[in-house]
């Protein structure tokens, strides 16, 4: 789908982190934005600042884990805009730790934000899609959703989930001879912003291994996403295809190399329990 200047996109999670790098670069491409998370001061700011490029920007406050909230931010989207070309389903949170240890509230949150909200959104904002034939829905995902790290079983199983919704919406909207689609953003460890971000602030880094990427390689992937029309892409610096390969193919193998090279180590020794937002 080609973006042009004077189309709407709703982003959630667009407060801080990744959220901002995709608000301003759907922003250059005079694409004009309903922003929406829990906090209201960095989304004022935000708008300013998606304002001084020279777009309409609006705001929503609201708590995606509330259905009520997800309709009310779908409905003032379509006031605002009477349309929403592209959704960018980016609201994400993560809880680390032991499984074992995690309180049933903990779990029914990260599944609420991760999996449930981009499902519903998803579902409002398809029957208008399907009526104009036309809108692209993009879901960011994890890596983990395709290699699922230790302690963060809720987390991994979401992203998974999400994947997996993404490819069927893909495939009901091409059984249906619809233009509307969707794709799937699933990045691995990303510098400036977001979850990783956190997690060197407290010392956990990963090694060069693993590596990792600019944020704006995720806003930049998303854009391309849409116009390519890409079913899945995996942010990693190396490749991820050949490591799906062997995970495949010998996944024992794989888990062991894995435990060999450590590449899982920053995220066992933040074992303890604790949630960031992106």
């Amino acid at each position: 789908m080609k973006i042009i200047p004077g189309q709407a996109a709703l982003v959630t999670g667009a407060s801080r982190g990744l959220g901002v790098y995709i608000a301003k670069t759907f922003a250059r491409y005079g694409v004009n934005l309903m922003i929406s998370a829990r906090s209201e001061p960095e989304l004022k700011a935000l708008q300013e600042q998606l304002q001084q490029i020279g777009v309409r920007a609006e705001i929503f406050v609201a708590d995606v884990s509330s259905p009520t909230d997800l309709q009310n931010l779908y409905t003032a989207t379509m006031e605002a805009f009477g349309q929403v070309d592209f959704l960018i389903n980016n609201a994400g949170v993560e809880t680390w730790g032991k499984y074992k240890d995690l309180g049933a509230e903990e779990i029914t949150k990260v599944i609420d934000v991760n999996l449930t909200a981009p499902m519903l959104l998803s579902h409002l904002a398809l029957a208008d899609m399907y009526r104009r034939d036309k809108g692209h829905i993009v879901n960011i995902a994890s890596a983990a959703g395709f290699f699922p790290p230790p302690y963060s079983e809720p987390y991994a199983t979401t992203k998974a989930g999400l994947i997996g919704f993404t490819q069927s919406v893909r495939l009901s909207a091409q059984v249906d001879g619809s233009n509307v689609s969707a794709s799937c953003i699933a990045p691995g460890y990303m510098d400036g912003a977001g979850m990783y971000e956190e997690m060197k602030q407290v010392g956990d880094e990963v090694s060069w291994i693993i590596g990792s990427l600019p944020a704006q390689t995720l806003a930049d992937a998303i854009i391309k996403a849409i116009e390519k029309d890409t079913p899945v892409k995996i942010l990693m610096p190396w490749s991820p295809r050949l490591l799906k390969v062997v995970q495949i193919i010998a996944p024992r193998l794989f888990e062991k190399v894995c435990h060999k090279l450590g590449i899982f180590n920053p995220i066992i020794q933040s074992a303890e329990v604790r949630t960031s937002n992106r």
